[in-house]
Order: structure tokens, then C-alpha cells, then sequence
């Protein structure tokens, strides 16, 4: 019985720390999506700006501390990768996002099942006050 009890035990504290990994990268991961979305905003913005600018002017272009003098094409073309790579950064981490989804659902239906079927279980973890 006691080491029946302490195998649920290591089962349900497994299942918790599988949860809290997936929590945490999907946390990550939504953060990630959100940074994104604002490199390409703000590329979109920048060259909202530099599109009225004739084609020969220079424009300057942060670098490190300092800024670099460059033709406003390769400006635009910078603009347009970053927007680019961007996007396809959020599709992969979309993807990345529904997975962790399903495992997350998949993980907590799994510690409802172990502590509907284990009593002695879930009256220990209510007497330590793991859960409520």
C-alpha cells in the first residue's frame, strides 16, 4: 500500500513538473509571438516613413552605439527581410504554441485522472496543501 502511495506520489510530482515545463515554454513561446509582431510593425512603420524619400538620399541606420550611413534601398531591403523573417519566426512558434497546447491539455487530463482514481493520493496532497 505505502509504496503503492509513494509511486502515485512520484507519478503525480512527475505529471506536476511536466505541466509547469510546458506552462513555462508556452509562456515563452507567446512572448516570442508578441516581439515579433512588433519587429514587423515597426519595420512596417519605418518604411512607411522612407517610402516619400527620393531614391538617391542617404539615410542613417542604428549600429551598436553608432549609426552607419546607408542607401535607402538597402535600408528598405533590411526592413523587408526583418519583416520577413519575422513572419516566419510567428508561423513556426504558432505551430510550436498548438503543440504545447495539446500536450498541456493531455498533461492535466492525466493529473485529473491520477487523482480521481487514487483517494489515498488525493487526500495526502490536500493534507500537505499541494492542492486545494
Amino acid at each position: 500500500m505505502a509504496s503503492e502511495q509513494s509511486e502515485a506520489m512520484k507519478q503525480f510530482q512527475e505529471l506536476q513538473a511536466k505541466y509547469v515545463e510546458i506552462t513555462q515554454k508556452h509562456k515563452q513561446l507567446v512572448t516570442t509571438i508578441m516581439q515579433k509582431k512588433q519587429d514587423i510593425h515597426r519595420s512596417a512603420l519605418t518604411r512607411h516613413e522612407l517610402e516619400p524619400l527620393p531614391a538617391g538620399v542617404g539615410c542613417y541606420k542604428g549600429f551598436g552605439r553608432s549609426f552607419v550611413r546607408e542607401d535607402k534601398s538597402a535600408i528598405m531591403t533590411g526592413l523587408e527581410e526583418i519583416a520577413r523573417a519575422s513572419d516566419e519566426e510567428i508561423k513556426k512558434s504558432e505551430g510550436q504554441k498548438d503543440y504545447l497546447q495539446k500536450a498541456l491539455a493531455e498533461t492535466e487530463s492525466n493529473l485529473k485522472e491520477l487523482l480521481q482514481g487514487n483517494e489515498a493520493l488525493s487526500r495526502e496532497l490536500l493534507q500537505s496543501g499541494a492542492i486545494q
